[in-house]
């Protein structure tokens, strides 16, 4: 899948206006020890409280919302108005439906049931039930990542504490004085980068990109069902 060049330019463009600010140094704000304790900490107590397919899941669901765009709502009407029209005005229109390439799966997937001759109100049923799941599918994603964007704070104030930790417990030694002291500021550095550089405007993106795909299906389910009535294609738009 393609990034969206939006994103690209928006999270990239935030790293480097951080790295600007450091001076041109930025190799020095590289820890390991403090990446570990904020990256891996936080998305590995957001798999606690996941399985593991609900886990790949979430991350499918962002890469779909970072990468894609919904169909256009305006390409929509116009699909349906095609499929009204070939339904309406041709005794072959089950064949020719059948047979139809769409570019819209939703679309597809109503005409499918419209021909095989489902009941209106079961059609209807059907599609606000996979309706349903889709906003279901974003909803966790967007609870998700919102919880790693409350963890990684607190596990960088956390890598903070361990630093703080390691720098008492070793005074005598000024050479230990200095991983330390990197481990206890950078950890609240990468938390607040983590959680929002990259998981606000993740969420933000989740829940946009939800939006447009709930209003994309109702408008779907409206104009298929005014279809399967008997409506006039030309009322669509």
């Amino acid at each position: 899948p393609k990034i969206q060049t939006g994103s690209v330019i928006g999270v990239v463009g935030a790293l480097l206006v951080i790295a600007i600010a450091t001076g041109g140094n930025f190799l020095q704000f590289i820890d390991i020890p403090a990446i570990l304790i904020v990256f891996g900490g936080t998305f590995l107590c957001v798999l606690a409280k996941s399985t593991i397919p609900e886990f790949k899941s979430a991350f499918d669901t962002a890469l779909e919302a970072i990468s894609h765009s919904p169909t256009r709502l305006s390409d929509l009407i116009d699909e349906m108005i095609e499929v009204g029209r070939v339904a309406r005005y041709n005794d072959r229109w089950m064949v020719l439906l059948e047979d139809r390439d769409y570019n819209d799966r939703f679309i597809a997937k109503a005409v499918r049931l419209w021909v095989d001759g489902l009941d209106p109100v079961l059609m209807k049923d059907a599609l606000l039930r996979e309706l349903a799941e889709e906003k279901t599918r974003f909803d966790h994603a967007r609870d998700f990542f919102a919880y790693a964007q409350e963890l990684a704070p607190a596990m960088g104030m956390i890598g903070t504490l361990l630093g703080l930790v390691l720098m008492m417990g070793n005074m005598t030694d000024p050479r230990a004085i200095g991983p330390g002291m990197a481990v206890a500021l950078l950890t609240t550095l990468y938390g607040a980068i983590l959680a929002n550089v990259v998981m606000g405007p993740l969420v933000q993106k989740i829940i946009g990109h939800g939006k447009r795909v709930k209003n994309n299906y109702e408008l779907v389910i409206a104009g298929m069902m005014f279809l399967q009535k008997g409506g006039d294609p030309r009322m669509l738009p």
